[in-house]
């Protein structure tokens, strides 16, 4: 599911059916397809605003993975077993309303007309429209829009390389894609690898293009993940421990939160004549950039507002030469503001466990 402007949702559909396979060596009225289809829903009222087959557009003949190759494939025998002959993974919308859809199976990338649903154009494949100069990929994931205007297309997606059956590099990558609408011809302007000898990926994976231009990309079957700068240059990998993990997709974005809970004070003193010692945290708080204490004197129950103490992480400890019997903390934001206190607590004898 891809979420457009907040208002409507762009879901892909696996539809199973009775399907003509005579042609493919399955008498009539007793083979199975699975069509490709997405739909556009409005979120809200969940009307159904557009739908599109690939079966109504996209002929069986141009997929690359042919009858009973393995068990995702099928052998289109029954409705359990029926051929995914095209296996959509990924649908985008443009600003004109038009569509961008990945299908896996035919190792092409298609463009829909969102007035009809016809094919505008296809890249890759047995059937592309679009000639590709220098590079190639297939059995793709992740196709997004990235610019586009009359004459240029800027394409994302992440390039399996391999289906397990056949590759078409040694290494699966991140790519970005070039399309001159001129001379539709395509051409390969970024490929972003993992580390060291590369992964191959033969099921699922991402390309995500960052704000900042960065990359981030995830690696499918391999559960890793990694990111890079424009040029390529990898600044972050990480792999999850278990070898049975898989990462379908990865996606890093900003994330900021205010707790419910107020913030958490300990404070300790060995005695009434030591130093004050004061720790405080607040569990998911994002936005707070320094802390200031409030404490009482052993000679005034007045609460006096004492050093700011910069955020150092999840707990911060600061300490005092005096003793303060009482204490409680404020998280204050950057611009100043205070944006909430800790409960008032009273310095312990005792060391936190």
């Amino acid at each position: 599911m891809r979420v457009i402007d907040g208002k409507t949702a762009l879901i892909t559909i696996y539809q199973t059916g009775p399907y003509n396979l005579s042609a493919y060596g399955i008498g009539p009225e007793k083979g199975w397809v699975i069509d490709g289809v997405f739909q556009e829903v409005d979120i809200e009222t969940g009307k159904v605003l557009f739908e599109w087959k690939s079966l109504d557009h996209v002929p069986l003949s141009a997929s690359l993975t042919p009858l009973r190759l393995d068990g995702v494939v099928g052998d289109g025998r029954t409705n359990g077993s029926a051929w995914d002959y095209f296996h959509i993974n990924s649908v985008d919308k443009n600003h004109e309303g038009d569509y961008l859809v990945s299908a896996r199976h035919t190792s092409c990338i298609y463009k829909i007309s969102g007035k009809n649903g016809s094919i505008i154009w296809q890249l890759g494949g047995t059937q592309s429209s679009l000639q590709l100069r220098g590079y190639n990929f297939s059995y793709q994931h992740d196709a997004r829009f990235q610019e586009e205007n009359e004459t240029t297309t800027i394409l994302s997606f992440f390039d399996n390389a391999s289906n397990k059956h056949k590759n078409t590099s040694s290494t699966s990558s991140g790519k970005i894609i070039s399309i001159d609408h001129n001379t539709n011809t395509s051409t390969l302007t970024r490929q972003y690898h993992a580390p060291g000898s590369g992964l191959l990926s033969i099921f699922q994976g991402n390309t995500q293009i960052l704000p900042n231009k960065n990359v981030l990309i995830g690696w499918g079957i391999h559960p890793s993940i990694s990111e890079h700068t424009e040029d390529g240059t990898t600044i972050f990998f990480a792999t999850l421990e278990s070898p049975d993990s898989q990462n379908y997709r990865a996606f890093k974005a900003n994330w900021t939160a205010k707790p419910s809970d107020p913030p958490a004070l300990r404070t300790y003193s060995a005695s009434t004549n030591s130093a004050t010692t004061f720790w405080v945290s607040w569990n998911g708080a994002t936005d707070f950039d320094h802390w200031r204490i409030h404490a009482t004197s052993p000679a005034s129950d007045q609460f006096m507002p004492m050093d700011a103490v910069h955020s150092q992480g999840f707990q911060t400890t600061y300490t005092s030469s005096s003793y303060h019997p009482r204490a409680f903390a404020e998280a204050i934001a950057a611009n100043g503001s205070s944006m909430a206190n800790s409960s008032v607590v009273d310095t312990s004898s005792a060391l936190p466990g």
